[in-house]
């Protein structure tokens, strides 16, 4: 018997691609789709979306990472999916309105589970600080990527309740769940064949004595990682052994291409740099195979786990990181590789840098930029890793198949996915053992037309007689070609053979009100009302309010 999935994926492409955006969230995004495909290869595999053509790129998705089971999509808003399956992944912190769209059928029809990407924007901690509030449930989820992550999360939630307890007396919040579950990597994808890395050598120019330092990811000095402790401790190297860094990336303008070349001529004039197009999947792959060591010295607030520690671990490569977020639970010092320890500025040394954002004067990458030139990855600690790793091919060669066999017995999606499915199961039984709820209103995006009622001089009354203007079954075929009248036609809101349906009721002879017109046409419903406004709205039908009778005149005598 095929077991499916526990839970439906909310698909949105951007979070699983890296065609138009190659970040950290799309990596691993991509990742996982294509660990979704080699878990579950011939299950169910359930997908809600916002439009059907979504539906559509997540199965050419699957199916181009090998997928060969049955793909069942719903479109918002229907929830169908994520009931039938009990759980739905979201890829980020769990949204506010998919929650308040689900509590409107009932909050527990299903659980939400998000994960941690990027926790230092605005909208993130926004996002983060407002799910201990409803809409959100007991049964929801918020999978933190590290350690570092999971205690950010809880000190902004205990934060955000003494905020509310002590502004307006609030005593009752939402504790969803918080469990920590790293980021997968794809391992099978990064094995090397026995000429892989002779060949990749040789076609990057690089010489048998060379001694290669990678990284790879975005080259953004003040959103990833500014290089100038990378350049400082290899220019201190540069004359005890040859040595060449690639790097390996995007560069998000040539403004940022040229600090990079700025900085590299002042700080490490005696290293030889080679940059790889990280949109050149063939050299971008050579960079990988090529390399005796990979780098990811992290200094940023935006880093909130880390992909590409993990991927070198998986490619058999020792890595030097940063002491920082998820490296911290990712590499084993001195087991995988070394993580060079990091200081950060104290507290209340950022509270003007934040203000400054957070009142739009300056902008997000200024904000986390400045925060980065603020924490220090320890100079001497990198250089004494740098020169321990240069030296010694053996150890090199230790600690790279450490770090592939943990990339393997930990981090492989496939196992990633099945500790998801354990959590959906896990919420499915915090969700069986509460009590069940009612629907619950969204008061914030209410019926317009009961929002607004007070815009109107008055709503339509169920009683008004309805009647057809004479002209209406010739001038309906017009109207039903204009723009500005069928641009609201939609199967699913407002059919666009709705307002025929109802004319045709209205000539067959019997006069009509409102409710008994749309009980005739088996209309009585939002798309039916919606659909007699518009025959009225364009002049078709007349609709009067019911007529108060006017008292007959007295016919007694006065005494």
């Amino acid at each position: 018997m095929t077991v499916s999935p526990p839970f439906a994926l909310f698909y949105d492409g951007d979070a699983y691609s890296t065609a138009n955006k190659i970040m950290g969230r799309q990596s691993a995004g991509k990742a996982l789709m294509s660990g979704i495909a080699r878990t579950w290869p011939s299950a169910t595999v359930r997908g809600l979306v916002r439009r059907p053509a979504a539906g559509e790129t997540l199965a050419t998705q699957l199916r181009a990472d090998g997928f060969a089971g049955r793909i069942d999509c719903s479109a918002l808003p229907d929830w169908r999916v994520a009931v039938d399956a009990g759980t739905l992944y979201y890829p980020a912190p769990p949204a506010k309105d998919i929650a308040a769209g689900r509590n409107l059928s009932g909050p527990s029809a299903f659980s939400l589970m998000g994960v941690t990407h990027t926790l230092a924007s605005a909208g993130a901690m926004d996002l983060l600080a407002e799910l201990i509030l409803p809409p959100f449930q007991p049964w929801d989820a918020l999978i933190c990527t590290s350690r570092a992550a999971h205690a950010l999360v809880g000190g902004l939630h205990d934060d955000m309740r003494a905020y509310w307890r002590e502004s307006v007396g609030a005593t009752r919040f939402v504790d969803i769940e918080r469990p920590v579950i790293p980021l997968g990597v794809d391992v099978p994808a990064f094995v090397t064949g026995p000429g892989d890395r002779a060949a990749a050598r040789a076609a990057l120019g690089l010489r048998a004595d060379e001694i290669v330092f990678l990284f790879a990811g975005r080259l953004a000095f003040h959103a990833k990682a500014n290089p100038a402790p990378l350049y400082q401790a290899l220019q201190k190297l540069a004359g005890e052994v040859p040595l060449v860094c690639i790097e390996a990336g995007v560069f998000a303008g040539d403004n940022i291409r040229q600090a990079y070349l700025a900085a590299q001529r002042e700080l490490a004039p005696g290293v030889r740099f080679v940059w790889v197009d990280g949109e050149d999947a063939d050299r971008y792959r050579q960079a990988w195979q090529g390399a005796d060591v990979f780098v990811s010295l992290s200094d940023n607030i935006q880093e909130t786990f880390g992909l590409t520690p993990v991927e070198a671990m998986a490619a058999g490569l020792p890595v030097v990181v940063s002491d920082w977020n998820g490296y911290q639970d990712t590499v084993r010092d001195g087991v995988d590789g070394f993580r060079v320890p990091t200081v950060l500025a104290p507290a209340g040394a950022g509270a003007q840098i934040v203000l400054r954002h957070a009142l739009g004067v300056d902008s997000y990458d200024r904000y986390i930029g400045s925060a980065s030139l603020a924490t220090v990855v320890d100079p001497q600690a990198l250089v004494h890793a740098f020169r321990r790793l240069a030296g010694d091919a053996g150890l090199r060669r230790r600690l790279g198949a450490a770090g592939r066999a943990r990339a393997a017995a930990e981090f492989d999606w496939p196992l990633i996915l099945h500790r998801y499915a354990e959590l959906a199961t896990h919420l499915g039984e915090i969700r069986g053992r509460a009590a069940h709820e009612s629907a619950r209103p969204w008061p914030q995006r209410a019926d317009p037309f009961r929002r607004f009622a007070g815009f109107a001089s008055e709503t339509l009354g169920g009683a008004w007689p309805v009647s057809a203007r004479p002209d209406a079954a010739a001038r309906l075929p017009a109207l039903l070609s204009l723009p500005l009248a069928n641009f609201v036609f939609a199967p699913h809101t407002f059919p666009r053979e709705t307002p025929s349906v109802l004319l045709d009721g209205l000539r067959r002879g019997r006069a009509h009100t409102v409710d008994t017109l749309l009980a005739q046409a088996g209309l009585a419903n939002e798309a039916g009302i919606r659909a007699l406004m518009w025959l009225w709205k364009f002049d078709l039908v007349d609709i009067r309010p019911e007529a108060v009778p006017t008292p007959a005149p007295s016919t007694e005598s006065k005494p």
